[in-house]
């Protein structure tokens, strides 16, 4: 049984199409249980991530943390460029 395509569940996860309108995705989910199972799981990232709020997200560190961050891991004593934000 040829399975759907990940492109084609993450379509219908961020719900750009419903399932209503896709009668050959619907038959096949009514009887792939890998199919389904991994749009459930898609669908509730998608859920999640629309969720989020803007303290939920992460802050980049300031500017002397960022530099003894890369100086630890580079193991070196030369100070590195902050990255560009945003």
């Amino acid at each position: 049984m040829a399975h759907l395509e990940p492109a084609r569940l993450v379509e219908l996860a961020l719900e750009s199409t419903t399932l209503s309108e896709d009668t050959d995705a619907l038959r096949h989910l009514s009887t792939c249980r890998p199919c389904r199972e991994q749009l459930e799981r898609m669908t509730r990232v998608v859920a999640l991530a629309r969720s989020v709020d803007p303290a939920d997200l992460p802050i980049a560190p300031a500017g002397p943390v960022w530099q003894r961050i890369t100086q630890e891991l580079s193991q070196t004593n030369e100070p590195r460029r902050q990255p560009p934000s945003g």
